[in-house]
């Protein structure tokens, strides 16, 4: 019984050990969401049609432009060290150092329903895994995609892998990716876009 406890006890401790979190950066979603709110109310848009207001091009764009004015006058609280902003349609660059981890979250929430995740690894062995993530207006997080890069030797010596995941059901809907390093003195290069 006892061998039986421990087994238990270690199983557990190991599947949580290994299970990734889509928030990692609740406040920081929590700020986007609020500021969001506002924007797009001064734009007419009530809560109960913000998605439909996000299709409508000009109001985008004015939503986009401003929420990067937000985040960049933030940098001096929680976007220095913490997530990087994720613009839809360009890559981005980033490194994992051993088992460290960077987050990456929209500023604007999809004006699609569907967007695709392309993850490409550059360079290093680093067993890296990621979540994929999308938050609703009310803070409501669900995981929509996990995966790993170097999880296992014949990986490691394929320094060119690469992930594509399709997002459905993703409009109105904040966008967030995040690595986590879990090789000791390893590294791991990628680049990573949403479009």
């Amino acid at each position: 019984m006892r061998l039986f406890t421990s087994f238990l006890f270690l199983f557990a401790f190991c599947a949580s050990v290994s299970a990734q979190s889509c928030k990692s950066a609740p406040s920081v979603v929590s700020d986007l969401n609020r500021q969001i709110s506002k924007i797009l109310k001064t734009r007419g848009c009530a809560p109960s049609n913000f998605p439909t207001c996000l299709t409508n091009p000009t109001t985008y764009l004015h939503l986009t432009k401003e929420m990067v004015k937000y985040w960049n006058g933030r940098s001096s609280n929680w976007a220095t060290i913490g997530p990087r902003r994720l613009d839809f349609g360009n890559y981005e660059n980033g490194r994992i150092v051993s088992t460290g981890g960077r987050m990456y979250i929209s500023c604007v929430p999809a004006n699609k329903s569907t967007m695709t995740v392309d993850i490409k690894e550059l360079d290093g062995k680093g067993k890296t895994s990621y979540v994929i993530c999308k938050v609703d207006k009310d803070g409501r997080y669900t995981k929509l995609k996990t995966g790993w890069f170097n999880e296992v030797n014949s990986q490691k010596s394929n320094k060119r892998e690469s992930r594509q995941h399709t997002l459905k059901g993703v409009k109105g809907h904040i966008i967030s990716i995040h690595f986590d390093g879990k090789s000791a003195g390893n590294t791991f290069q990628y680049k990573v876009r949403v479009k």
